[in-house]
């Protein structure tokens, strides 16, 4: 994806927060996510300690799938981050607040064991559990502890989060086509005329503007990218490897 700096969105720098992917449905956040995240991972600079962790509710096929064969049980999502560089989780919507939440968890004890390992954390439709007057608690936590954990938070939404724990933690924001009322609400919340952009993006289809929030600078992107259907990233050697390095 052209002029996207991939490292700044995914990688747990220690100086660099969480980022916010939001658009309607169709806008084209789920295959940036999926084209970004399969250059990542190609990426030498990640490191073969990096995880990528990937939460999908909406448990659809053809989509993240391109990526990960999907999980759907903790037992067998806790062997993968073990094992693999890349897991995929579908959780169960009727306890998807407690599977989320023990994903977390497992993160940060995986970061105490290996000070070596850092994790990206991919949550599409955010917004079932993130309103602006309720975060889970392990949610909370990710936002306020992740960085000193090398965790990165990436929240998609179809319509863009807005909730103090999450904001004081947003680094960069991906914004595709949203509602007008979102484009008014984020510009009152961020001191940023984000409506500029709206006829912008609704000229080219999947277009989308990165907002760098630590520097007030923002910049149109291309039409993202296609995912590669023959994508599958190959595993690297098994978790108790890494740790006995």
């Amino acid at each position: 994806m052209s002029n996207l700096d991939i490292e700044r969105l995914y990688h747990p720098d220690g100086h660099h927060l969480g980022s916010l992917i939001a658009g309607l449905s169709g806008s084209g956040k789920t295959t940036a996510v999926i084209s970004t995240i399969q250059q990542a991972i190609k990426n030498k600079k990640f490191g073969p300690s990096h995880r990528f962790v990937i939460i999908d509710p909406k448990t659809q096929v053809g989509d993240y799938d391109l990526v990960s064969e999907p999980l759907h049980n903790i037992e067998d999502f806790e062997k993968s981050v073990r094992e693999n560089r890349t897991t995929l989780f579908w959780p169960s919507l009727e306890f998807i607040e407690e599977e989320v939440s023990h994903i977390v968890e497992y993160l940060f004890q995986l970061s105490d064991e290996n000070q070596e390992t850092s994790f990206t954390l991919v949550l599409d439709e955010a917004s079932i559990l993130i309103t602006p007057t309720r975060i889970p608690t392990s949610l909370k936590k990710l936002a306020i502890q992740g960085r000193a954990k090398r965790i990165k938070p990436v929240f998609l939404s179809q319509r863009p989060i807005v909730n103090r724990w999450t904001d004081s933690q947003m680094s960069s924001m991906c914004l595709f086509n949203v509602m007008p009322t979102d484009w008014d609400i984020l510009s009152k919340r961020w001191g940023v005329k984000f409506e500029e952009h709206a006829e912008l993006l609704r000229e080219t289809p999947y277009s989308f503007i990165w907002f760098d929030m630590e520097k007030a600078k923002s910049h149109p992107m291309q039409p993202v990218d296609l995912p590669n259907l023959n994508f599958r990233p190959k595993k690297k050697g098994r978790w108790q490897r890494l740790l006995d390095l």
